[in-house]
């Protein structure tokens, strides 16, 4: 049997190519050795099985992450109009007193900064949902430093953090990841 992507002969019972790490056609001879519950280890030399865990969640974690990015955008934006609209509303009430910028000079860094910041992890979110919908290599670890991130950010921001973990911090997902990388290279 050869890969139908390199062409690189396969030996009966493979799931993935060796070169190049296309899945081939499942066959219930493929069943690799599941890891020891009890020590959550596997033989030596022995590969962990994967469930398929990051394909069958990876399109709906990156559109999460895509979502998020753009309502981080809006959460800008609003702050942003409110600077403009907000001076005048409130020097209208001022009679005489100066409130022009009153909310985004109230804490020492103002809430432009505040903003920026927002902004930042809004450009973040979306290059991760990029990374993750191409299978960059670079992806994973990206979204699994932005999901312990998102972990302080109660409650979708937990729930979403919790979901980014749970689909890729396992080793049998970090190799199933590299596999699917590779393989979209």
């Amino acid at each position: 049997m050869y890969c139908d992507k390199c062409g690189t002969a396969i030996s009966p019972g493979v799931q993935f190519c060796s070169s190049c790490g296309k899945q081939v056609a499942a066959s219930p001879a493929a069943t690799l050795v599941t890891p020891n519950v009890a020590t959550g280890y596997t033989a030596p030399g022995v590969a962990a099985r994967s469930d398929g865990r990051v394909q069958r969640h990876i399109q709906l974690l990156a559109t999460l992450w895509l979502a998020n990015g753009i309502l981080r955008f809006v959460q800008v934006g609003s702050i942003l109009i409110a600077g403009r609209i907000l001076p005048f509303i409130l020097g209208g009430w001022s009679s005489g007193r100066n409130f022009s910028t009153w909310p985004f000079d109230l804490l020492p860094f103002g809430l432009y900064s505040i903003g920026g910041v927002l902004a930042i992890f809004g450009l973040l979110h979306i290059a991760l949902a990029w990374g993750l919908f191409e299978r960059q290599p670079w992806a994973r670890m990206l979204g699994l430093v932005i999901g312990i991130l998102a972990l302080l950010r109660p409650p979708l921001g937990t729930a979403l953090g919790i979901y980014t973990l749970w689909v890729l911090m396992p080793e049998p997902s970090a190799q199933e990841y590299d596999r699917m990388s590779r393989a979209s290279a």
